[in-house]
C-alpha cells in the first residue's frame, strides 16, 4: 500500500509540475532498482531476527564499501587507495563496536542472536543490494534527462506490481486485505508514513 501511495504522489508531483508522464529509462532499468530495492528491504527485515537494531544501524556505516565496488562495476569509477583505506578503517571500526561493546549496560548481545551466520549473511544481502540501488539510481539519473519524480513514479510502479504478484504466489493477498478491513486504522499509517 506504501508504494500504491508513493506512485501516486509522484504521479501527482509529475502531473502538477507539468513534467511528462512517460518514462525517461527502458522499464527494465527501473525493474532493476525495483527488484534490488525489494531484496534490501526483504534481507533488512529478515536480518532483524537475528541482530539487534543497534547493530544493523551500526552495520550501515559499511555501506561506503558496496557502494564503492558497485560505482566501479557500474560506473567504471575510478577510487584511490586511499579511498578504499578509509572506508575498510570506518567498516572496522564499527565493527569493533559491535562485536565489542564497552559496557554490559549497553551490551546489544543479552539475548544472544548477533553471532548468527545466517544474520550476517542477511545484513551483506542488504549492504549489497542497497550500494546497487543507491549506484544503479545515479546511473539513470546521469545517463538519462530524468526528473526525480519521474524515476520515483516507475520505480515504485514497478515496486507495486513486483509486491502484488509476490502476495497471490505467496497466498497473502486476501490476508492482506482482511488485516486492512479489520483494521481501518492501519491505513491512516499506510498513506502518512512516508
Amino acid at each position: 500500500m506504501q508504494r500504491v501511495t508513493t506512485s501516486a504522489v509522484s504521479a501527482g508531483a509529475l502531473l502538477i509540475s507539468k513534467k511528462k508522464l512517460i518514462p525517461a529509462a527502458p522499464f527494465y532499468k527501473y525493474f532493476a532498482i525495483s527488484i534490488s530495492n525489494i531484496l534490501t528491504t526483504t534481507c533488512q527485515y529478515e536480518a532483524l531476527k537475528y541482530v539487534s537494531f543497534p547493530v544493523q544501524t551500526l552495520a550501515k556505516c559499511a555501506k561506503m564499501i558496496p557502494v564503492m565496488v558497485w560505482s566501479t562495476i557500474i560506473m567504471q569509477k575510478k577510487y584511490i587507495g586511499r579511498d578504499y583505506f578509509f572506508a575498510l578503517l570506518v567498516t572496522l571500526g564499527c565493527s569493533l563496536f559491535i562485536l565489542y561493546p564497552v559496557s554490559d549496560d549497553i551490551n546489544p548481545y543479552q539475548r544472544g542472536r548477533e553471532s548468527t551466520v545466517w544474520g550476517i549473511l542477511l545484513m551483506i544481502g542488504y549492504l549489497g543490494f542497497d550500494g546497487f540501488t543507491s549506484t544503479f539510481q545515479d546511473m539513470l539519473f546521469k545517463g538519462y534527462d530524468m526528473e526525480i519524480h519521474n524515476q520515483i513514479f516507475y520505480t515504485t510502479l514497478c515496486s507495486t506490481f513486483l509486491s502484488f504478484c509476490g502476495l497471490v504466489v505467496q497466498g497473502h493477498l486476501l490476508m492482506a486485505i482482511d488485516f486492512m478491513l479489520r483494521h481501518q486504522d492501519c491505513i491512516y499509517d499506510i498513506l502518512f508514513s512516508r
